[in-house]
């Protein structure tokens, strides 16, 4: 298994939720990994174009008020294409797939997580082709 000193990638976590954007950095900054964080899909994209280095996981809820995860993803891609993708959502699968992003999503994790099954999650998504969503 890998240690958290042998994590380097950054993560940009997306969720319109204080607490669980707060929680879910927490993790994963134990877990070594530099954390970028924005509340909503615009304040995103803002950050991703601002930031000078990679970023090499979007870790964003998928319905969130204005831009949604789907839309948020599209426009990121456009901006930094090797990016990997993971979903996260609290909401029902009909709900998450009115959102028309789940049936062509291969990196998904429901909310609510332990922190072992997300790192889990964010290492098996880094390790697997970029822009997989």
């Amino acid at each position: 298994m890998t240690s958290a000193n042998d994590n380097h990638e950054t993560i940009l976590v997306v969720d319109d939720e204080a607490v669980v954007l707060s929680l879910v950095a927490s993790i994963l900054k134990d877990g070594g990994y530099a954390v970028l964080c924005a509340r909503n899909g615009e304040e995103a994209v803002q950050i991703a174009s601002r930031h000078e280095g990679s970023i090499d996981l979007v870790l964003t809820d998928i319905v969130m008020p204005g831009m949604n995860g789907g839309e948020l993803v599209r426009q990121l891609l456009l901006l930094k294409s090797e990016i990997h993708v993971l979903y996260m959502s609290g909401y029902t699968k009909y709900a998450v797939v009115s959102q028309g992003v789940l049936e062509s999503v291969n990196s998904f994790i429901w909310k609510p997580f332990s922190p072992s099954t997300l790192l889990l999650k964010v290492r098996e998504v880094l390790n697997s082709p970029p822009g997989n969503a």
